[in-house]
């Protein structure tokens, strides 16, 4: 367990920002498919903390935008991460997996899109 750390904190601080990026995303997806679980388990505290540590990546996604440069970009992923925001706020209060189903859909699409983007950028700046 402990050599995963490492190689974890190696990972992290070798990877690049896009490599960062998906990082969250997947953990914060991991974190929401373990809560919804938790739910179905009736394990309440094990589902508030995984919900906070979702809530904590989206809140840092989410600061990290930059409007000047991101421009409509930056606005309507900010739209999205206050949608997700306020289902796993929901979702923790009302004890529903639905409402994190929902964001756990929202937040595969981004982690695809992004994906793509960033394989069809590394393809652009190999042919150049």
């Amino acid at each position: 367990l402990e050599f995963r750390r490492v190689l974890f904190r190696f990972e992290i601080l070798t990877a690049s920002k896009e490599s960062i990026l998906l990082l969250l995303y997947e953990g914060c997806i991991r974190f929401l498919k373990q809560a919804a679980q938790a739910i179905v388990q009736k394990n309440i505290p094990e589902k508030a903390l995984l919900i906070g540590k979702a809530q904590n990546i989206v809140n840092e996604l989410r600061a990290t935008l930059d409007h000047q440069k991101g421009g409509e970009l930056a606005t309507s992923l900010d739209a999205l991460y206050d949608f997700i925001s306020q289902r796993l706020i929901a979702a923790n209060t009302d004890n529903s997996v639905e409402k994190i189903q929902e964001a756990i859909e929202i937040l595969s699409s981004l982690h695809e899109a992004w994906k793509q983007a960033i394989h069809s950028l590394k393809n652009e700046n190999k042919n150049l």
